[in-house]
């Protein structure tokens, strides 16, 4: 289950082990640790490093000690998810996928709600990023492209009149930039020869009152996001370390080439 610990902060590699384990479910909630003895064993460390590590992880919520019992991975408190979000996006590839594959049902829903839900203040202010959107991407704008981008997303989810789903929506937008150089890889990895289309394609299924259509329209999109990271990285690369991501950091600015293979092909 565990591997030996290489030099580095050596708290600081048990605490990203112990992350990818319970995010795997190879640790479920409720689980119990192995004792500290098998613990300290199975990492090659001391105790003392074990015991620095399991006092951040409980900080950050996902450890629960309870004397004598023991320690036990916790039920996941919406403060405990944000910080359990924040690290694996930073973390890997493949939690990236995974966690686009979650925003894609949501934003699918969110689109086919908006579609029945909408008023026509709602379409306007979702057609009003369009015209933006479609000059920076002719003009090779990311930054402009980025933020007509948040707006039209964020006008879809206004559109739907639920407030919960705003908030979820924003929590979510704020995760995925919790990484500086994530973002900057985005804003050099937008798809300009398609993105205009497929956002286009979701306003009009909107426009027209075609919840089904909206969800087809944004499912597509969020899926072509996906297969721009997996072409990007390539198979055997999924679930590893995305220090391709973080590298471009400080790179990336309007005008600014940066090589291809440096960052994934994605879209917000």
């Amino acid at each position: 289950m565990f591997t030996p610990v290489k030099a580095r902060s050596v708290s600081d590699e048990i605490v990203e082990q112990m992350i990818s384990v319970i995010c795997s479910g190879k640790l479920a909630a409720g689980a119990k640790l192995p004792p500290e003895r098998a613990l300290s064993h199975a990492f090659g460390v001391g105790r003392q490093a074990l015991r620095e590590a399991i006092q951040k992880l409980q900080g950050m919520g996902l450890l629960e000690v309870r004397k004598p019992q023991g320690t036990f991975v916790r039920v996941l408190t919406a403060e405990a998810l944000h910080h359990f979000l924040t690290r694996i996006l930073k973390g890997d590839v493949g939690s990236f996928l995974h966690f686009l594959d979650i925003r894609k049902w949501m934003e699918a829903m969110t689109a086919a709600e908006a579609a029945e839900r909408a008023t026509d203040e709602d379409i306007r202010q979702i057609e009003a990023t369009l015209p933006r959107l479609r000059l920076a991407a002719a003009q090779n704008d990311r930054e402009t492209l980025d933020e007509a981008d948040v707006s039209f997303h964020m006008a879809i989810v206004t559109a739907t009149h639920n407030n919960l789903m705003a908030h979820l929506m924003g929590t979510f937008g704020s995760l995925m930039w919790s990484s500086h150089g994530l973002r900057l890889a985005v804003l050099r990895a937008q798809n300009l020869e398609t993105i205009y289309e497929e956002h286009a394609a979701v306003s009009a299924a909107i426009q027209r009152r075609a919840p089904a259509r909206a969800r087809d329209a944004m499912l597509h999109h969020i899926e072509m996001i996906r297969s721009r990271v997996e072409d990007m990285f390539g198979q055997e690369d999924i679930g590893g370390p995305a220090d391709r991501i973080s590298a471009v950091e400080g790179t990336v600015g309007r005008g600014v080439a940066v090589r291809p293979a440096a960052i994934p092909h994605l879209s917000r």
